[in-house]
């Protein structure tokens, strides 16, 4: 038998046994890694690099058999396996990054609550991914022999071509970079604009676009170059949501009126959902048509609409409570008929 092919099949069955070998042990690792609940970082690290870490015995493997490939001469052997050598290190990498990249909110709350509070994952994933497409697209070009000095010369002059040919197309880009950098919003937050017909929950801020589901649970797209020019209410970041209603007792009430007040005022403060840190009151405002118009104002904590209206529920249940205890009654507007047949209000 040909020695070259007993050589070759002989390293074969080793390399074959050696991936294999590789293969489930990189498994049995990565499911004990997963299966590790008290160590949420390994966990994370094993689902996210599992693929990778499979597929690089089978790739060393092919390599490995190359070597010993019969009837190639080994100059050949050596300047391709020399330039796919050179690509496996430039894409492997890239790979190992990108798949970091895709589970960038997971690493995130991995590190803690504090560290996920002061980044944002799609930022962070988006720029590493530009940045991995950019500088891999340039090693491959030198890995394939072109001057990387002449690639970024055509760079800026086509820059300058594609920034006038899609001016409105990096606006929106820019528009978007700023948003992830300044952050007015992030996904999951309910905002508004004045000026514009935009109010919804932000589902989605993307390069070009950012995706709104407005109440009626319609999506709207919105350029981001049109967040740099209008203004933006982030009512998600509300601290607490001001509560100022208005209610009328009768002119025949108004001896009672400073201890009705005084009393609302003291209780509505008892309420846990109240602010009390901020400016609230239950003031006689003045005197309206057939009633003695008056004013509680207070700022609630619960900022959802839902929390909002239950906890505003309370205190005008409240106020009556109070007004019925005090034996005054609530004003509305009346008639008095006189006996000559006019009316009165």
């Amino acid at each position: 038998m040909n020695p070259e092919l007993i050589s070759f099949y002989s390293h074969l069955i080793i390399g074959f046994f050696l991936a294999v070998a590789s293969f489930y042990g990189i498994k049995w690792l990565a499911n004990c890694a997963q299966r590790g609940q008290e160590t949420v970082f390994w966990c994370l690290a094993a689902s996210i690099l599992r693929r990778p870490l499979l597929t690089l015995p089978w790739v060393l493997f092919v390599l490995y058999l190359a070597h010993y490939w019969p009837g190639l001469k080994q100059s050949e052997v050596t300047e391709t396996l020399h330039l796919i050598q050179k690509l496996i290190l430039t894409i492997y990498p890239a790979w190992l990054i990108w798949e970091i990249s895709l589970n960038m909110e997971g690493v995130l709350d991995s590190m803690g609550a504090r560290w996920r509070k002061r980044l944002s994952a799609s930022v962070i994933a988006r720029s590493v991914q530009l940045i991995i497409v950019v500088s891999t697209l340039l090693s491959l070009a030198q890995t394939f022999g072109y001057s990387l000095s002449t690639l970024l010369a055509f760079g800026g002059i086509g820059g300058i071509i594609l920034g006038l040919a899609a001016r409105d197309w990096l606006a929106n880009f820019f528009g978007g970079l700023m948003l992830m950098l300044d952050r007015p919003f992030t996904e999951g937050d309910w905002i508004r604009s004045p000026d514009r017909s935009i109010e919804g929950h932000v589902e989605k801020v993307g390069w070009r676009l950012t995706k709104i589901r407005t109440f009626d649970r319609r999506p709207i797209y919105v350029p981001n170059s049109i967040f740099t020019g209008i203004v933006v209410e982030n009512a998600t970041r509300m601290r607490n949501r001001r509560m100022i209603e208005n209610f009328s007792l009768r002119y025949e009430d108004i001896g009672k009126l400073s201890r009705i007040l005084s009393q609302i005022d003291d209780l509505v403060q008892q309420i846990p959902e109240v602010d009390s840190r901020e400016p609230h009151y239950a003031v006689f405002i003045r005197y309206d048509d057939s009633a003695l118009l008056c004013q509680v104002r207070v700022h609630i904590t619960r900022t959802d609409r839902v929390g909002f209206l239950k906890a505003q529920e309370s205190i005008l249940l409240l106020v009556a409570a109070v007004v019925e205890k005090e034996g005054a009654s609530f004003a509305y507007p009346t008639r008095r008929i006189l006996s000559d047949g006019s009316i009165t209000r």
